[in-house]
């Protein structure tokens, strides 16, 4: 069957290719567009969300299917189809922004992790028997409830967020039950992931990947990490960890990391000292900076391989300390990497007010971060949403923006004072405009 015929007819949509017959298709050349990752990745939670992307595009829910029969399910072989033709994939939008703006996006940085991917593991069909990367968001699990984060990556905002249903009645009702404005209450009870389903689709892993919650705080890791070196695969197999450096490396956790190839953490920190524990409640800026050194020394003390990095989360509250910030990780940890929020939309960089936003831009020298600032119109609306709930947040947590970020609140000082009115009502008042 052609593969234009899967794409352009409505019955044989209805028919998708399997994985079998869509690697008969493809082509000796890498097409324009193309994207690795449904060949070559997985992305699993504990309530079976499936997706071959890091960052969860396409995401399905087949808590009803084996990981094997998730590898060969009709939505992620539609979507290796479109590739297959070249075709910009409408769930793969925020690598196609990031590109359109000129920032590098994970599908392009996949490329250039796995460059000989295309030709050695999927032309020849290797891909088939399972996936070569996985991407475990083990939990929602975690000790802190970071401003930029949500209740369905971390357990912690359970009481914060009710308190908001409560007291600003942001929750729908009725039928809209599930439509939920407040974000930080979680949709669902935390759950730990069952990793020992994953036995059968091992053989392929080169790479693994644990996000959370906090990655540290899950110990039913240990049942694929063990079943690895018992099978004699740890040795060919990276590790990766995304950590909020509040929880001590396990020292189970270490044991079986000396039997893999290389280890990476990265460490997520979006501001120092005030501006941590600010941005990071309720971290301990002293704790977690003995965390970091204690991970940094790993290199020291485990016989595989390395390798430790910061990663910077870049939103409307830090963006006037991104310069500092980098600074220390340079100086502290040494390589880093930047994501910039999108979501929600209130706190992406570029929604900075008119009348301001060259007084920002002026204290900034990172040219990502610039470019981020300016490459889309500012929105009144949102504006006005991001102030709300910062404010929300405050008198929750008993902070103060003005006290942390000074500098930053005197260019934005006549915007913060002017509203004063902290309802649902008013968060949806589109008049500011």
């Amino acid at each position: 069957m052609p593969l234009n015929k899967l794409i352009t007819n409505d019955t044989e949509q209805d028919m998708p290719l399997n994985k079998q017959q869509l690697a008969k298709l493809i082509p000796n050349e890498m097409p324009a567009n193309f994207c690795i990752a449904p060949f070559q990745s997985i992305r699993q939670n504990p309530y079976g969300k499936n997706s071959p992307c890091a960052f969860g595009a396409g995401e399905w829910l087949h808590g009803a299917l084996t990981p094997e029969e998730r590898w060969d399910s009709a939505e992620l072989n539609k979507l290796r189809g479109e590739f297959i033709k070249g075709q910009r994939s409408a769930e793969c939008h925020r690598c196609w922004a990031e590109e359109d703006s000129g920032k590098k996006s994970l599908r392009q940085r996949q490329l250039e992790y796995f460059p000989n991917d295309y030709e050695d593991f999927i032309k020849t069909q290797q891909w088939l028997a399972g996936p070569k990367t996985a991407v475990f968001k083990v939990s929602n699990v975690c000790n802190l409830a970071c401003r930029s984060c949500a209740g369905w990556d971390s357990n912690t905002y359970t009481k914060e967020g009710l308190y908001y249903g409560e007291t600003y009645k942001t929750t729908m009702s009725g039928k809209d039950a599930t439509k939920i404005h407040n974000r930080f209450i979680p949709v669902l009870p935390p759950k730990h992931m069952d990793f020992s389903q994953y036995f059968n689709i091992a053989g392929n892993l080169e790479k693994i990947d644990f996000f959370g919650g906090e990655p540290f705080l899950n110990m039913t890791q240990l049942a694929l990490l063990e079943h690895l070196v018992e099978q004699g695969l740890s040795k060919n197999i990276t590790l990766f960890y995304s950590t909020n450096c509040s929880v001590r490396p396990p020292a189970r956790f270490k044991r079986v990391w000396d039997k893999f190839k290389r280890l990476e953490i990265s460490m997520s920190i979006d501001g120092i000292g005030d501006e941590f524990e600010y941005l990071r409640w309720p971290g301990n800026w002293s704790q977690t900076t003995e965390i970091i050194k204690e991970i940094c020394d790993l290199k020291n003390s485990l016989a595989c391989e390395v390798y430790t990095m910061g990663a910077v989360t870049i939103s409307l509250m830090n963006v006037m300390s991104a310069d500092k910030l980098l600074a220390w990780i340079t100086e502290n940890i040494g390589e880093y990497y930047i994501s910039m929020v999108n979501s929600p939309a209130y706190l992406a960089v570029h929604n900075v007010p008119d009348d301001i936003k060259p007084q920002l831009l002026a204290t900034i020298q990172n040219d990502d971060i610039r470019g981020h600032m300016q490459y889309c119109k500012y929105d009144p609306v949102l504006w006005q949403q991001f102030i709300i709930w910062m404010k929300r947040q405050d008198i929750y947590r008993i902070q103060q923006f003005g006290l942390v970020f000074p500098e930053y609140y005197t260019i934005i000082k006549k915007h913060w004072d002017a509203v004063t009115d902290l309802s649902e009502k008013q968060f949806h008042n589109t008049s500011c405009q």
